[in-house]
């Protein structure tokens, strides 16, 4: 079919990571250990043009093994990119879950896709070669999506680190598929997504100049992209039904959304008050469609939402009215290696907002990992409650108007706390017990409390760069507390601490 936009009116810059400031790209991948370049540079685009039809970025990741595989590709010379575009018309491409990509050679063949993948593809109408010529190539980037692409690649490309690649010495290695993101005129080059890892290039991106190593010999687009994509949809209106998740007939309740999806997949939540208590028992992303309108509502029983599966993402929601029994929280998470992300919420009249629990064990460097990133904690009874967890990374929230404590951390060690707000807490604004060592607290203000933080049996700790609104200490800021089961009083120092407000 014939691309719409005419090239006088073409723009001087584009890019698929900037639509109106939206990036609806994915991750970085890497194909590693196989030669799959091509398999990559499709996918790229397909997961591209699938979160721009859904209308944002959901996190969206097919199985490159799947397609790699099931159209031919090998251990030793790849596959074809017609081989993976006509399969994609006949049979799809299911989700990452369905067949995890290998990261060593001695899993194939072992790893199989699911039995039930013809049921969660997604495919496309047809697809085409495009003309070699630069404002074609920009106007199918406009119309159509990204346009994979090969490349010829020489020595000079492997050192190649930043800036716009020309190439300029080395012997010849061989060709590699790309998948072309967008384009920028000044001073005039391709925005390249590559498939090596984020240890490449710019963490995995790369500027080509135009007409540069056939750079623009062999690209095509996908064209009618449709299917089951990987996001199952939640809406309290549709009370009579019919319920199967789709856009058009969403689930009524969020526990029936995550019921009906699968490992990897995003349940989207749109705007209404949920009275339920939610178990997450599978890896997904839990996002709701605004996080002032989306309301998960405890009915002041128990636990709001439970997680038991690593790598699950929340964001997007208020969380409100657990239970006010001891431990009964907002989010409460139970897996040992819990890894999640809980970001962009809102946690008010909980007992916890949010409970971290037990996830010690004496491998540190693998044991929690949860990102707790640009959250509102209000009026509950603790904001946050880190209990044997270990190397979270808490960020860029607010700890306000709770009734204990902003955080309470209990034997919880190798954590990142930085960016935070703590302010008129009724207990503590960070309170670190029971042998919570080597924290890293830096660049967060604590305003209007009795005690600001207290630390008790806590060693190692290193404070940087806090902000005190009862200090003008300029070099070292003395932090009191105790050690030792005899209660043996202690200071510790904030080196050089904030005179103003850091946030």
């Amino acid at each position: 079919p014939s691309i719409s936009q005419d090239a006088i009116n073409l723009p001087t810059q584009f890019s698929w990571q900037d639509i109106d400031g939206i990036d609806f790209t994915t991750p970085i991948r890497d194909q590693s250990p196989f030669p799959s370049c091509e398999t990559f540079a499709i996918t790229a685009a397909l997961e591209t043009m699938i979160q721009y039809k859904v209308g944002f970025p959901f996190g969206c990741d097919l199985s490159e093994a799947h397609l790699y595989f099931y159209s031919g590709g090998n251990i030793d010379w790849g596959s074809i990119p017609e081989n993976d575009t006509n399969m994609l018309i006949e049979h799809g491409i299911p989700d990452e879950a369905c067949w995890p990509y290998p990261e060593e050679l001695k899993q194939y063949p072992l790893n199989t896709t699911a039995d039930n993948w013809m049921n969660r593809t997604v495919k496309i109408s047809d697809w085409y070669y495009l003309e070699e010529d630069i404002d074609e190539i920009k106007k199918a980037l406009i119309n159509n999506g990204p346009v994979p692409t090969y490349f010829q690649v020489f020595d000079d490309f492997l050192k190649y680190k930043q800036g716009v690649y020309r190439h300029r010495w080395g012997d010849y290695r061989g060709i590699h598929y790309v998948c072309i993101m967008g384009w920028n005129d000044d001073p005039g080059y391709w925005i390249i997504k590559n498939s090596w890892g984020t240890e490449y290039q710019n963490e995995g991106w790369f500027n080509i100049a135009y007409g540069e190593c056939s750079i623009e010999k062999k690209s095509f687009y996908l064209d009618g992209v449709y299917g089951q994509y990987p996001i199952v949809y939640v809406d309290d209106d549709n009370i009579f039904g019919p319920w199967d998740g789709s856009i058009n007939n969403p689930y009524l309740t969020i526990q029936q959304g995550i019921d009906h999806s699968y490992e990897g997949w995003t349940v989207f939540v749109k705007n209404g008050v949920y009275n339920e208590h939610v178990l997450i028992n599978k890896t997904i992303n839990l996002k709701g469609e605004n996080k002032f309108s989306t309301i998960i509502d405890g009915d002041s029983m128990g636990h709001v939402i439970t997680i038991s599966k690593p790598h699950v993402i929340i964001s997007g929601f208020t969380i409100q009215n657990s239970g006010k029994r001891p431990f009964e929280a907002g989010i409460k998470t139970l897996s040992l290696y819990s890894n999640a992300t809980i970001q962009d919420n809102i946690f008010q009249d909980n007992g916890i907002g949010v409970f971290l629990n037990y996830a010690y064990t004496e491998d540190y460097e693998k044991s929690s990992w949860n990102v707790i990133h640009n959250n509102l904690f209000t009026r509950n009874i603790d904001g946050l409650y880190i209990h044997w967890s270990n190397n979270n990374e808490i960020t860029s929230n607010v700890f306000r108007d709770n009734a204990d404590d902003g955080i309470e951390m209990e034997a919880s060690k190798y954590s990142l706390i930085e960016n935070n707000i703590f302010e008129e807490n009724k207990g503590y604004g960070l309170y670190l017990r029971a042998a919570s060592h080597q924290n890293n607290i830096k660049h967060n203000d604590f305003i209007n409390h009795k005690t600001h933080v207290y630390f008790d049996g806590s060693l190692k700790n290193i404070w940087q760069r806090n902000y005190w609104d009862d200090s003008n200490w300029i070099l070292l800021k003395p932090i009191r507390g105790q050690i030792d089961i005899y209660d043996i009083p202690w200071i510790n120092f904030d080196l050089f601490p904030s005179l103003k407000p850091n946030n």
